[in-house]
């Protein structure tokens, strides 16, 4: 399995606009091949800061979310969102397993 997590943080007065392009991303990417979990939540203290969370079932499968060649529509959409709004992020990806 693939994690993503990661902080991202917005421009003052862009919240209600990234988290309009966020839900939309969050829910068109929940209905791709290979998804597990597709999130994002909000910072309690900051408004301008927000926590996404990914689970993928395999490398291949994150690759075609985040493909530049051929990415999925609503990736075109939300990088095209966030020209402007994303003041920084800091995404980490890491391959978790399971112990049984």
């Amino acid at each position: 399995m693939i994690v993503v997590a990661g902080d991202i943080v917005v421009n003052e007065g862009t919240r209600e606009q990234a988290i309009a392009a966020m839900i939309a991303v969050a829910h068109a990417t929940q209905q791709e091949a290979g998804c597990i979990r597709y999130n994002f939540f909000a910072h309690l203290e900051d408004e301008h800061s927000f926590l996404v969370y990914e689970e993928w079932e395999s490398q291949a499968h994150l690759d075609a979310h985040l493909s530049a060649d051929n990415p999925p529509a609503h990736m075109v959409a939300f990088r095209k969102a966030n020209e402007g709004v994303r003041k920084a992020s800091n995404v980490k990806f890491m391959t978790a397993s399971v112990n049984a």
